[in-house]
């Protein structure tokens, strides 16, 4: 009895916690900040980003992804607005992509992935515009979009024979430098989250999106991060202690094999949140995010 007691208050104190977490309805609810603009970077409907302008000069550019398992029926670019105008009031510049994502039957190989490159590159056109710095780049992503974002960086490393691989385009197409990779409850090693965690995005999603069925066992390695590393830039992986969709093993996996690659990594366990305090600014994790963001590149 002596050892159940306790047991059962903290079982009682985790279902409190986790009955408080922020959910995804929680930040598209209500009225949201709005973009300064939306500027589509191809023909199709989906092929747009949306500009966050700061007061004055923007001191850096950050690149943002969005997540919601890689598929149509959850939220897009709209669930990062609050994220993105707490940037703009820091004084970053922001981007915010939307990209190609799956219906349910679905699949995401290639479309996905290139909709993320063009969209990330169309921003030298964008900064070149705007007269924003195209010198200081962070790509930074939650969720599917933490793995989007850890992807582009590593996109050096495609093998040679990959569609993936943007050269194919030559000169008229110029890819972005990127500077630094901020990856927010990052789902950055498709094989092992879809032999174990993806539950939470559907058993079969990261094989869709990579089209495992057709191209096999290979198609992990030009679409997880961790089949190319090293990423080459500095490296951040946030996780969450009770984020049940990308569980905080994931983040000090993908981490480690990154620092045993070679790259500059830095991992953040955020013990009392869960997968969407660390992308909405009214929570007490989100200083320490913003910390993140103001202090990479410096």
């Amino acid at each position: 009895m002596k050892f159940f007691l306790p047991l059962l208050l903290l079982f009682f104190l985790t279902e409190i916690a986790v009955a408080q977490l922020i959910s995804w309805r929680d930040l598209i609810e209500g009225e949201l900040p709005q973009p300064d603009e939306r500027i589509y970077y191809g023909t199709a409907e989906h092929m747009f980003g949306e500009l966050w302008l700061p007061e004055g000069d923007a001191h850096t550019s950050v690149i943002l992804f969005h997540g919601g398992c890689w598929q149509k029926i959850y939220p897009g670019v709209e669930i990062m607005n609050h994220m993105a105008n707490a940037l703009k009031e820091a004084g970053f510049a922001v981007w915010n992509v939307e990209y190609s994502r799956m219906d349910r039957d679905g699949v995401g190989y290639p479309n996905t992935f290139r909709s993320a490159i063009f969209g990330s590159d169309y921003f030298n056109r964008v900064a070149s515009d705007h007269g924003l710095r195209k010198d200081r780049v962070i790509v930074a992503g939650h969720s599917a979009g933490g793995h989007l974002a850890t992807w582009l960086a590593a996109r050096n490393n495609l093998p040679k024979e990959s569609p993936l691989r943007m050269d194919i385009y030559g000169d008229i197409h110029e890819k972005l430098e990127l500077h630094g990779i901020i990856s927010l409850a990052g789902i950055n090693d498709l094989q092992r989250y879809s032999n174990y965690g993806a539950s939470s995005c559907g058993s079969e999603t990261v094989k869709k999106l990579i089209d495992y069925e057709n191209r096999g066992s290979d198609a992990y390695l030009d679409t997880s991060p961790v089949e190319l590393l090293p990423l080459g830039v500095p490296f951040v992986e946030v996780s969450a202690a009770f984020d049940a969709p990308v569980p905080p093993f994931f983040g000090y996996h993908f981490a480690n094999m990154a620092r045993s690659a070679g790259d500059d990594v830095t991992h953040i366990l955020l013990p009392e949140a869960g997968h969407f305090e660390m992308i909405a600014p009214w929570s007490e994790e989100w200083q320490q995010i913003l910390n993140l963001f103001i202090n990479l590149l410096d």
